[in-house]
């Protein structure tokens, strides 16, 4: 009996049974600490809210409940707050906007530590500045497809490794993701018009590909140890000094704009380990010849090594490309197929029947066609 109850007391003590769930619907924005009790404050480890709150509630979050790891906010609407609450900054918090320094105490230079997991509210529009700054154990975060912008700094220094955005996201302000030195996969919104300076610097990404709305290109993956591969789309016309400061490791960059984009001083002049730049066909002349990319990279500036209609066969399965179109012949009838960008998002699914398919993309973009014996990658371009 004595050799139960130790056993009992270990598994406790191992696995705490500290896994403390609560479920609360707040009525009254501000209220979340009066519907707690003492005890709640400092054992509740998974939290779920729902109701309206406000940014006093997300300070309690922060300041009282000192165990919170898990918290589900998904059907909680965040009101506008006038008065003192997260930040010592600002006295003003919007509505559907999760408050600036949420889980950052700026005063101190502390942050919530013990927070590994967060679901946003499905009416969230913005991410303030600072929200989840220095939370070093937050490791994947979704961020929905309501919000709209990413604050200053909003991310800085998190354990994030994996972020994935839905498509309403246009801007992601400086310092967002900086130093976030465990972040290696993002898969962006396909609407991002502007990504800050050092907006994801000193991170482990491998291959990025910049949205295809972005213009220009400034210093938001500088001193990124890990970048092996860079896609520019067509959309790219400027690259700002020091766009790639210290990414000691690119060997590959695949700019896909017919016109070379104007690029300031410096913006290459360390990449001593890039092998190739890959440009469209009928550009190289122009690229050899333009500043900054001739001077500094001319003797590595091919043709992208696929052709206009690329022709990749699998077991029976021919995929290649005519003017604005992808076209896939041979796949069975109800097998699916999927295309996506080159930095992972999903463009289109479609149940196959039979027959060829046509599916119509956008010119000068890379594209990966996925069928059930594999996937195949095609350049459209002019």
């Amino acid at each position: 009996m004595r050799a139960t109850f130790l056993l009992f007391l270990l598994s406790v003590s191992i696995f705490g049974y500290s896994q403390v769930s609560k479920i609360i619907n707040v009525v009254t924005p501000g209220s979340l600490s009066t519907l707690l009790t003492e005890d709640e404050k400092s054992t509740v480890t998974d939290l779920t809210v729902s109701g309206t709150i406000d940014a006093r509630d997300i300070k309690c979050m922060r300041d009282q409940l000192a165990s919170i790891t898990n918290l589900d906010l998904s059907n909680a609407n965040i009101a506008a707050f006038e008065g003192t609450a997260t930040s010592s900054l600002t006295t003003s918090y919007p509505a559907n906007e999760m408050p600036r320094s949420s889980f950052y105490r700026s005063g101190s230079a502390t942050a919530v530590t013990t927070l590994a997991s967060v679901i946003l509210p499905n009416s969230l529009t913005s991410i303030g500045a600072n929200a989840f700054y220095l939370c070093t154990y937050l490791k994947s975060i979704y961020i929905g497809n309501s919000i709209t912008d990413i604050g200053y700094e909003a991310f800085e220094g998190s354990g994030l490794t994996t972020v994935t955005m839905g498509n309403s996201v246009t801007t992601i302000q400086n310092d967002a993701f900086h130093y976030c030195s465990l972040l290696k996969n993002i898969t962006f919104s396909e609407n991002i018009t502007f990504i800050g300076a050092g907006a994801f610097s000193n991170c482990i990404i491998a291959k990025l590909t910049y949205p295809k709305l972005v213009t220009t290109v400034i210093d938001s993956f500088c001193e990124c140890d890990y970048l092996t591969e860079v896609t520019l789309p067509a959309t790219i016309t400027n690259i700002s000094s020091a766009a790639f400061y210290s990414c000691n490791a690119l060997k590959t960059i695949y700019s896909l704009n017919p016109t070379p984009p104007i690029c300031q001083s410096y913006c290459f002049s360390s990449l001593s380990s890039v092998t190739a730049v890959y440009v469209p066909v009928s550009s190289v002349s122009a690229y050899k010849s333009a500043p900054v990319w001739g001077d500094n990279l001319y003797k590595v500036i091919k043709a992208i090594p696929i052709t206009k209609v690329t022709e990749q066969n699998t077991e029976g399965i021919k995929i290649y490309s005519v003017n604005s179109n992808i076209i896939i012949e041979g796949t069975p009838k109800g097998e699916i197929v999927s295309v996506f960008s080159l930095n992972g998002q999903s463009l289109k699914t479609v149940e196959s029947s039979g027959d060829k398919m046509v599916i119509p993309v956008l010119r000068n973009n890379i594209y990966l066609v996925k069928t059930a014996t594999g996937t195949s990658k095609v350049f459209i371009q002019e």
